[in-house]
């Protein structure tokens, strides 16, 4: 603590300066420096809430699909020996008593944020442009040119590092976009996620969001069709060249559970997740916050109001700055520090004329003026 700033207290121990009443202390003294602070923090807030572009966020609740395999449950341990092992190869050992294969929805929530869902939206809905919309040029329908004198000493500084140069946002894009803009949150007690969107526009937002779940249960839909229609096939062929006849019943099983999950695919709206609650965004934006925005800005102008207060060194001219603000008897101590000497242009008889007895020396015995000749002695 300096001197400007605690007369009386600069030896003190740590634990003084951090008690309470010491805090009020400085409080009392040096208020108008944290209403400076607080001041300066809120005009920057609401100087970003008024430059920043608003950011919306839209949810969704998704929960796992009813997909089981109940028509062949009661079948128990009825299918063993070869159809066992074609049950097995054909991953349907969940209908058997066997090992299933993995959940669906598991599936689901890791394609979210994955490369092979940026680029199926990328190929088939192109929302490129709409994501990256500041390097889009909406009136000639492409890219925006990167030659400007930072984009361009940028692209150089990659050639030199050996990085390479993009002139359009792509997949890998898309994909950091994804993982730092949509966010999966599962439960730890229920089988349901919360998915959270990310945008620039309410409507964005909640149309995105909708269109990126719908298109990861389609990967996975397109997944199982095409490994059932395998299924389908392999069974219609082995049903052919079967030689035993008592295990055509147990086959048929088989390929009707098959044929039933084939229309399950076809059928359902959505089919490795179940939508519990569409995707919404409210019409307040969630990014700039100015209460949020402002409560820290406040936090910060109190933290950086107590370490001016104590970290300050005396002498310096920031002491000085600090000390502008004191108010009482160490404002007193500040004005008597920072005054000037009085000179002879400070007394207040300075304008005065002078008075030549005075100026002469003292008088003598006659009372003629030292240094004069007196008028008994000519």
């Amino acid at each position: 603590m300096s001197d400007l700033l605690d007369d009386d207290r600069s030896d003190a121990p740590l634990s003084r300066m951090f008690s309470p009443a010491q805090l009020l202390s400085d409080l009392r003294t040096y208020y108008l420096l944290l209403v400076l602070l607080i001041v300066v923090g809120l005009g920057a807030v609401i100087a970003y809430t008024l430059v920043a572009a608003p950011v919306y966020t839209a949810t969704a609740i998704v929960g796992p699909a009813d997909i089981s395999d109940e028509p062949l449950s009661d079948m128990g341990g009825g299918l063993s020996g070869g159809l066992g092992g074609i049950a097995k190869h054909l991953h349907v050992g969940g209908a058997l008593g066997q090992q299933g294969g993995s959940d669906p929805f598991d599936e689901y929530t890791a394609l979210l944020t994955s490369n092979r869902l940026a680029s199926r939206l990328i190929r088939q809905d192109h929302i490129l442009p709409e994501i990256f919309w500041t390097a889009w040029d909406t009136g000639q329908n492409r890219w925006l040119a990167r030659n400007d004198f930072l984009s361009r000493n940028v692209d150089q500084l990659k050639l030199l590092l050996r990085r390479p140069l993009k002139g359009a946002p792509d997949e890998e894009d898309l994909e950091k976009y994804f993982k730092k803009n949509l966010l999966v949150d599962s439960s730890l007690e229920t089988s349901f996620a919360t998915i959270s969107f990310r945008f620039h526009s309410r409507e964005g937002a909640v149309r995105l969001l909708g269109l990126i779940l719908r298109e990861a249960d389609n990967i996975i839909r397109e997944d199982k069709r095409r490994d059932v229609e395998a299924r389908i096939g392999y069974l219609n062929t082995a049903l052919v060249h079967l030689a035993l006849a008592d295990q055509k019943p147990e086959l048929i099983a088989i390929l009707s559970e098959q044929e039933q999950e084939m229309m399950m695919i076809e059928s359902d709206h959505l089919y490795a997740s179940k939508l519990i609650d569409a995707p919404f965004a409210p019409l307040t934006p969630t990014s700039p916050s100015p209460i949020i925005d402002g409560l820290i800005a406040m936090g910060l102008a109190c933290v950086g109001w107590f370490a001016i207060i104590r970290m300050v060194p005396a002498g310096s001219w920031l002491a000085g700055f600090v000390g502008a603000f004191a108010t009482g008897k160490r404002r007193r101590k500040h004005d008597r520090l920072t005054h000037t000497a009085p000179g002879f242009h400070d007394d207040p008889l300075a304008g005065a004329l002078p008075i030549q007895a005075v100026l002469d020396g003292p008088a003598g015995r006659d009372g003629t003026p030292r240094g004069t000749p007196g008028k008994g002695r000519a």
